[in-house]
């Protein structure tokens, strides 16, 4: 998991964990974990929390490395079997120095950092050809950022969702898309997420157009080209 509140996980029809970091990101991200390649044995998770989601990679027997801002949940990752860097992650490139990477997963923590291209950009490097990027955003072209801004005139931040109050950067399908054509990435697919009886009944039937604007989280997922063959 990421700096993802309870709220955005919820939109993405997660479930609870018994154990948490004081309840700090206890959720399993079950539409992430679809989404990681089978083959991906080397993977690097921004922002995992408690590690909720990524032990469910440890105990497939994939080698998961986590960077972690809040020091009780890098020690819950730490016990369930991640390798954990401690600290902002525009900070800590360095110590990823030698790596290498068949997967990197963003759920929920790009829209918490000032410059997200230029931090996934050092992972980026360290990200095998062919390797997958899973991106999870809250989408602020959902009605509801409409109806607050336009219609009401104000925006009223909370604790958690997409007006969360500690979000560095606004976040869109197509902003993410803009972000993979930065990092050379080639995109792959993206779905849909909403909370709430219609995302758990009917949201999932209707046209794309329209979950555009109903969705509340968004999450993309794109390819690092391989190295095309050598010249002699």
């Amino acid at each position: 998991m990421s700096v993802a509140h309870v709220a955005e996980a919820d939109a993405a029809g997660v479930q609870a964990s018994p154990e948490s970091a004081d309840g700090y990101f206890s959720h399993r991200r079950t539409d992430i974990l679809e989404l990681v390649p089978a083959d991906a044995k080397r993977i690097l998770s921004v922002g995992c929390g408690a590690a909720v989601t990524e032990s469910e990679l440890v105990k497939e027997g994939r080698s998961v490395v986590g960077i972690e801002l809040n020091p009780g949940a890098a020690a819950v990752a730490r016990r369930r079997g991640l390798e954990v860097f401690e600290g902002d992650a525009a900070g800590l490139d360095k110590a990823l120095e030698g790596r290498e990477f068949d997967c990197l997963i963003y759920a929920d923590v790009l829209e918490h950092i000032a410059d997200p291209v230029m931090v996934a950009a050092g992972h980026v490097r360290r990200l095998q050809g062919g390797g997958t990027v899973i991106i999870s955003v809250p989408n602020f072209r959902c009605l509801m950022v409409f109806r607050q801004l336009f219609l009401r005139g104000r925006i009223e931040y909370t604790d958690q969702g997409v007006l969360d109050r500690t979000h560095l950067r606004l976040t869109t399908r197509k902003m993410v898309l803009d972000w993979f054509s930065e990092l050379g990435l080639t995109p792959i697919s993206n779905r849909y997420n909403r909370g709430g009886r219609l995302g758990r009944v009917g949201f999932k039937f209707l046209p794309a157009f329209v979950k555009e604007f109903l969705a509340t989280q968004v999450v993309l997922v794109a390819r690092k080209p391989a190295p095309g063959p050598q010249a002699h």
